[in-house]
């Protein structure tokens, strides 16, 4: 049996395929992966980034917004399960992404979606085939008690 080399675009651009089929048609609705403010010291400083000396001014560089890109989500409830939207309000979302996406969202804070927010809390380990990486990225709503 002769093996058949993998081609890493053409998998990569059926997954993107995919992917854009299940968009929201409305760009307002899509998600917008959010990077907080950070503030650094040039004084010492408190476990809070509060610099000891009141004098000193921390210098502060905006956060960023990345959107625009391809992905998949998943809605859960509250015990993990994976619900069809408008059934109840999700608390969770698990979205997947391949490399080239997930590089430019990598240590996002959280994520707008459909005017939700929803807060970055951990990842699956990466899943491979050949040379092409998915991405799973678990968040939780902001207001989830």
């Amino acid at each position: 049996m002769e093996s058949v080399p993998f081609d890493q675009a053409a998998f990569e651009s059926g997954i993107r395929t995919a992917m854009a089929v299940g968009m929201p048609p409305d760009p307002a609705d899509r998600a917008v992966f959010v990077f907080a403010n950070t503030a650094t010291n040039a004084t010492p400083a408190d476990a809070e980034d509060v610099p000891f000396d009141p004098t000193q001014i921390p210098t502060v560089t905006a956060g960023r917004q990345v959107s625009g890109l391809l992905y998949a989500v998943e809605y859960r409830d509250t015990n993990g399960q994976t619900v069809d939207l408008g059934i109840i309000t999700p608390t969770q979302i698990v979205i997947t992404l391949l490399k080239a996406e997930y590089d430019q969202v990598r240590g996002f804070d959280y994520v707008l979606l459909s005017g939700d927010k929803y807060l970055y809390r951990r990842e699956e380990p990466v899943v491979g085939l050949a040379t092409s990486e998915v991405h799973q990225i678990h968040c939780r709503a902001e207001d989830d008690t």
